[in-house]
Order: structure tokens, then C-alpha cells, then sequence
């Protein structure tokens, strides 16, 4: 559940920076806990997100403050947030990852992973060092994860994810609504040069191959989409993907290409202004449903997470909201 608070910045405050006329109108949220909002999306100045907290603002500016109550301003502990176990067996265990947790090590912290919260959570059935990540999930991205619980069933793992036969399943909520109910997304991604950790799509396949040929970082990527929901009223869609490879920020990409960035996406959908959901979600609305495989002795698993109460709210929003009808396909 998002609480939310809004302000005008009156006179006394023009000039100030974001976080210090934030925390003079909003006495209840420190400038700690507005710098929190702010690195998690919540902030904005005149229906635009802010990113940066010493951004300078103007006497009649709008200043909005949103955050997701599950997720408590206080606390920077992410292995606190609950991880929830769906399956498991000798070689692996399959949980469902909350928003806010990494996969991986970042450059800030190396023990507040997806790891380390599990082992923390059950110290009784899981110990760090023999827990190996597989596949990895954006920290933003919450649902259905697949970690090995030693090396060789890692390496089987990491095998068949190579050899494309994981099957994965997302659901993501979109601004816009694609043109077609269905399609296959084959458009390389590239590092963009002018963003850090960040990607763009390569639509014009001629230029593609060019900047291959030539030794730049270019990756093909493959995904297939179905749209399950339209929201007509709202502009919006209820959409599901299918990662046939497994590129960084694939989806979001390809959906931003397409023309239906995700949701509270700060990266690729930050252009999008004005928009009747454009402050909805405090985080990017892609959740990883399913995952399904065969291993090499013939045995078949088959696994899904639920639907996070962040992403249900903003569903049932949409519905109740915007006049909905779902796409049906022969």
C-alpha cells in the first residue's frame, strides 16, 4: 500500500533543495528518510521524478512523496525483507524474491543479497556458502528465483538456462498498449553509451549487424509477448513476457521499444509525464511468475510465485479505475 503526502513550496523555500524544502513540508519524513524516497523512486517535482535530492526547486512548485508502507523508510536491512520458499529439493531451492532485494553483490554492499536474507531468515536449513545463484533477477524485480544448493547441480542448472531450456514466465503492468495482442521481440540489446548500466534496443537490424562486425557490445535477445489486459480508460496494459534469452534489463527493454515502458520504471520509462498512472508505482511492475524445466535424469519441475501485494494493488487499480476488457486470441 502506497501512503503519499503533497506540498507546494511557498516563497520562504524557493531556491532550496529538493530534500531540505521536502523535509520543512513534510515534517513528519527526515531528510534520511526523503533521500530513501527519492533513490526508490517515490520523489517528484511537478509530476516529474526526481532523482537527485539537491535538485534546486521554485516557490509554487508541487513536491509528492510516495513509499510503500511494506517497506519501512527506517530500515536499510534489506535481508530483512521476507523471502519466501515455493519448492525445494537436495540440489535446489526455489523462493520468491521481494522488490528491493538483489540478486548480487552491488558496489555498496556485498552481504545483502537474495543470499544472504535466506540463509539469515533459516539459518537452521541454509548456510551462505552453500547457497549459488543460477540466474539473476533485477532488484526491483520481485518473484520466482532458482538457487542451487551445491556446485554440480549449479552447473546443470547454468546448463540448461544456457541451452535455453528454462522456460521463464513475467507479468508486467505497462503504460500504453502494444498495437498487436501478441509478438516476438527480436531486437538485439547494446549498451547505451551516454547512461551507465544502462541498454537500449536495436531496431534497425542493419545497423545492428554493423556495430557487431565491428566489435561493439552488441547481444541478440528474443522476447515473446501476450497481452492479457488492456486498460482503455487509463492508457495501460496487463501484459505477459517470455524471455527466450536472458539479457540484463531484457524486458524492460523491449518493452520500452515496443512502447509500453513498465510502470514505475526509473530508467526506461522516466520520459513518461502526465501520464493518469504515472505516479502509481514506487518500483518497476514486473514480477517473475513462473519457471519450468526438464533436467538430464527426465524428471519435470514446474514452479510459479504470487502476485506481491504491491503489484495486486496497482492491478486492482487499473481495474477499478479504467474500463478493462481482456484480449482474447484464437
Amino acid at each position: 500500500m502506497l501512503s503519499q503526502i503533497k506540498a507546494q513550496v511557498p516563497q520562504s523555500l524557493n531556491g532550496e533543495r529538493f530534500d531540505v524544502a521536502a523535509a520543512a513540508l513534510c515534517q513528519s519524513l527526515s531528510r534520511k528518510k526523503i533521500k530513501m524516497i527519492i533513490d526508490r523512486g517515490g520523489a517528484y517535482l511537478n509530476k516529474k521524478r526526481v532523482l537527485i535530492a539537491k535538485r534546486i526547486v521554485s516557490a509554487g512548485d508541487v513536491i509528492e512523496l510516495f513509499w510503500d508502507e511494506n517497506r519501512p523508510l527506517g530500515s536499510n536491512d534489506v535481508k530483512n525483507l521476507p523471502v519466501g520458499i515455493i519448492g525445494e529439493n537436495e540440489d535446489f531451492v526455489v523462493v520468491n524474491k521481494p522488490a528491493g532485494l538483489p540478486s548480487q553483490a552491488t558496489l555498496t554492499s556485498s552481504e545483502e543479497t537474495v543470499l544472504h536474507a535466506l540463509s539469515a531468515q533459516y539459518p537452521d536449513r541454509f548456510t551462505i556458502g552453500r547457497l549459488y545463484l543460477v540466474h539473476r533477477l533485477d532488484k526491483e524485480t520481485s518473484g520466482i528465483m532458482l538457487i542451487a544448493k551445491n556446485k554440480t547441480a549449479q552447473q546443470d542448472l547454468e546448463k540448461l538456462f544456457a541451452e535455453r531450456k528454462v522456460r521463464k514466465v513475467y507479468h508486467a503492468l505497462t503504460f500504453g498498449i502494444p498495437l498487436k495482442v501478441e509478438g516476438r521481440l527480436d531486437w538485439p540489446l547494446r549498451k547505451d553509451p551516454s547512461r551507465p548500466n544502462t541498454y537500449f534496443a536495436v531496431l534497425n537490424k542493419r545497423s545492428g549487424q554493423s556495430a557487431q562486425s565491428s566489435g561493439k557490445d552488441i547481444k541478440s535477445a528474443l522476447t515473446s509477448y501476450l497481452v492479457l489486459k488492456t486498460f482503455q480508460g487509463l492508457g495501460a496494459s496487463y501484459i505477459e513476457c517470455r524471455p527466450e534469452t536472458g539479457r540484463t534489463h531484457q524486458i524492460r527493454v523491449h518493452l520500452q521499444a515496443l512502447g509500453v515502458p513498465l510502470l514505475g520504471d526509473k530508467t526506461y520509462s522516466n520520459n513518461v509525464i502526465g501520464h493518469p498512472c504515472g505516479q502509481w508505482a514506487a518500483r518497476h511492475m514486473l514480477h517473475a511468475f513462473s519457471i519450468s524445466w526438464t533436467d538430464k535424469d527426465g524428471r519435470t519441475f514446474a514452479f510459479e510465485a504470487p502476485l506481491p501485494d504491491d503489484f495486486r494493488v496497482c492491478l486492482n487499480r487499473l481495474a477499478k479505475e479504467g474500463s478493462s476488457h481482456e484480449l482474447q486470441t484464437d
